[in-house]
């Protein structure tokens, strides 16, 4: 009588839980690592195994189990289950176990026999009878034989090609094949095989699995090492300054004058290195046009990145110096200038010498008003004056028809320079230098009394000019590089061409703002610039 509990099989059922069970008895004999056994152990194999599933199952000369075309994702996927795992390894066990069973013979595997694992022979229990043991070396057949591979580095941001190429132990060339990126190595694609192409997103290292063969016969698992260097602005953070601070200054400040058939932009854009420490911006500057009188004035002034206070200082000099310029070219000083430009044409070396004298005292005046308010700004807190320390540059402008006069004051670095028309630019000054590389002269009494301050202040009178440019060495130091950069007429032209479509938008003092950002490796100060030019479209 049959019991209604009691499960029937078919043979074909029996014959393969027969299988099975004998595969987990093998492994516990054998003491090969089962799921549940140390992940460092099965991993050691994995490479083998891998080979020995793909002999079976992917595309090759002879398959064995499927002759047609096999998805790469459903044979990765197949290959790294635990369950293929497990019985391909004790089927290849089992069968080097038969194989010197019955023939009495060890196995032979030439080079690969040769290259022992340790590992691998540990795993070979000592309890096994002499009946069913396998030699040792008999394991060896599947040590996978070993390449290395490389392929040039990529930089996050920029367009990348690259080949994979791999040499054996014995340093010959390999070929690659089936080659996979990483789900997060996004923005390369895969060509020929071997080669990489595109424009990675995101910097890190990336394992690249690949295919490779030595002898175009067999096919082994490996791995490149790709590394996608970051985009150096993506390291830059972008920390404020604490907003209570009693000297505070936003980090971008911008403005727009309109003239009559001209315009005067200005920006100031706080630099990476003050964002990535959340400190203030130290530049500033100063802008005006007077209708009435048609005198403009433009100041530009960086603060000394040493000075603990120079954001103060900055703004203390551009104001007073902006406003002392604007109230003097308005009154009765500015009258005397438009007669002594009107008669340039007719004594050109005189008016000039009458003009630049004018100019010598009033930017004097300008200077020593500047250092007045520093000084008792520093008083007034209790710091030293040099806590403030701040460049100066100045420049007042009137145009008449296609004629502009323009009187500039130069103290620091950066550039005050009247361009145009295309191919020719007249630098109103040089830079100043310090005692060491990268310093240079601030505005103070000693400057104020510098015998050679005459030298600070340039005259001019031209015809068809494009712009007058004021800027901070944020600016001149990454476009011009050197001071005879500056005067190169060519790095103008490139600036200018680069700059109009800016300057033609609806808002130029916002579009200035975000062509300062413009990246430029080891340059990463303050940008403060201010233009004025003619209409562009």
């Amino acid at each position: 009588m049959v019991r209604e509990d009691r499960c029937f099989c078919s043979g074909a059922q029996r014959g393969r839980r027969r299988i099975r069970r004998r595969a987990r008895q093998g492994l516990r004999k054998m003491n090969i690592p089962s799921q549940e056994m140390a992940g460092d152990k099965r991993e050691s194999f994995r490479p083998q195994i891998e080979n020995l599933v793909r002999g079976l199952f992917a595309p090759n000369d002879q398959p064995f189990f499927d002759s047609g075309v096999v998805s790469p994702a459903l044979l990765e996927e197949f290959i790294q289950s635990d369950e293929v795992f497990d019985a391909a390894f004790a089927f290849a066990v089992a069968m080097m176990q038969i194989w010197t069973k019955r023939t009495g013979k060890k196995l032979k595997g030439g080079t690969r026999l040769r290259q022992a694992n340790p590992r691998l022979e540990s795993m070979v229990s000592p309890e096994v009878s002499a009946s069913d043991s396998v030699d040792p070396a008999d394991t060896r057949i599947l040590t996978q034989p070993t390449a290395s591979f490389h392929i040039p580095n990529a930089k996050a941001g920029q367009s990348y090609a690259g080949k994979i190429e791999g040499t054996d132990s014995s340093g010959a060339p390999v070929r690659v094949r089936d080659v996979r990126l990483p789900s997060k190595l996004v923005g390369l694609e895969v060509y020929d095989d071997v080669e990489l192409r595109g424009v990675p997103v995101v910097g890190g290292d990336y394992k690249i699995s690949l295919q490779w063969t030595a002898d175009r016969t067999s096919w082994v698992s490996g791995e490149c090492l790709l590394i996608v260097n970051p985009d150096p602005r993506s390291l830059w953070k972008k920390v404020d300054p604490p907003a209570d601070d009693p000297y505070f200054k936003t980090n971008t400040d911008g403005t727009t004058v309109d003239g009559d058939g001209f315009r005067i932009a200005a920006a100031s854009r706080r630099g990476r290195s003050h964002e990535h420490a959340g400190t203030f911006r130290d530049d500033d500057f100063f802008v005006h046009h007077d209708a009435d009188s048609g005198w403009s004035v433009l100041i530009v002034a960086d603060g000394a990145g040493s000075a603990k206070n120079s954001r103060w200082g900055s703004k203390l000099a551009a104001e007073v110096a902006g406003r002392h310029l604007v109230s003097s070219l308005s009154g009765d000083f500015g009258a005397r200038m438009d007669t002594a430009i009107s008669e340039w044409d007719e004594e050109p070396a005189v008016a000039g010498k009458v003009v630049g004298d004018e100019f010598h005292y009033l930017f004097h005046k300008m200077g020593s008003l500047a250092v007045q308010a520093i000084d008792a700004e520093a008083q007034a807190k209790g710091m030293p004056a040099k806590d403030y320390a701040t460049t100066l540059l100045a420049a007042v402008s009137k145009r008449q028809g296609s004629e502009t006069f323009l009187a500039s004051f130069w103290l620091g670095d950066g550039a005050i320079a009247a361009y145009g028309p295309q191919g020719k630019v007249r630098l109103m000054g040089t830079p100043d230098g310090g005692d060491f590389a990268g310093q240079t002269r601030f505005l103070d009494r000693a400057a104020m009394t510098d015998h050679a301050f005459g030298k600070r202040v340039g005259v001019g009178r031209y015809t068809d000019l494009c712009a007058v440019f004021l800027m901070t060495d944020g600016i001149s130091d990454p476009r011009f590089e050197t001071d005879n950069g500056l005067i190169d007429a060519r790095k103008w032209d490139a600036l200018w061409e680069e700059m109009s479509p800016f300057l033609a938008s609806p808002e130029p003092e916002k579009a200035l703002i975000q062509w300062l950002d413009f990246f430029a490796p080891g340059h990463h100060d303050d940008r403060t610039i201010a233009v004025l030019y003619a209409c562009v479209s």
